[in-house]
């Protein structure tokens, strides 16, 4: 008779274990589902880039650079500015000044101008560390490269400096190089 209810105390301890794993799924279910709609929601909710009007920045920085500094024109359709910021000492007429301004192309890559009274050298470190020469680029620009194999387009004219990069690609950031006067 003890074997008898042996296997008779057995069964109710698999069955009540059973339940507890098929409660705990049931639970469970409904706060997957709430988690999985919720990624799905974020990520269907992805926020674009904003564009920005340089052109206030762009006129600062001429108006308080001792240099007259070229500035980026007109770009195709679908360039959008992202970034304007301007780097100066407080008052007019006093150097260095540096402008810079991001943009997105119209395949969603990023290319900035950066155009400065400083020397080529200064601005390269300042916004390529580490590049290398990699010969000539377009008309009257040296081309150089990223560690991570960006290209970086610099000129320099007179006392001012132009600098292009992103990772658009190399026609992209010659467009952008030769809007800039």
């Amino acid at each position: 008779m003890g074997g008898v209810s042996t296997v008779a105390s057995d069964q109710p301890a698999r069955r009540k274990s059973g339940r507890t794993v098929v409660g705990l799924l049931r639970a469970l279910a409904p706060s997957l589902v709430v988690v999985l709609l919720l990624v799905w929601w974020q990520r269907g909710d992805a926020q674009p880039v904003a564009t920005v009007d340089p052109g206030p920045e762009i006129a600062y920085a001429q108006r308080i650079s001792p240099t007259p500094l070229p500035a980026p024109g007109a770009l195709p359709d679908g360039w959008r500015a992202t970034s304007a910021r301007v780097d100066a000492p407080s008052g007019e007429g006093r150097s260095p000044v540096t402008l810079s301004v991001g943009y997105l192309t119209p395949a969603d890559r990023f290319a900035q101008v950066v155009v400065s009274d400083r020397p080529a050298g200064r601005v390269l470190q300042d916004a390529a560390p580490g590049s290398t020469a990699a010969g000539p680029g377009p008309a009257g620009f040296t081309r150089y490269r990223t560690g991570r194999g960006e290209t970086v387009l610099v000129a320099e004219r007179g006392p001012v400096t132009v600098l292009v990069t992103g990772d658009a690609p190399d026609e992209d950031l010659t467009r952008l190089a030769q809007t800039v006067r």
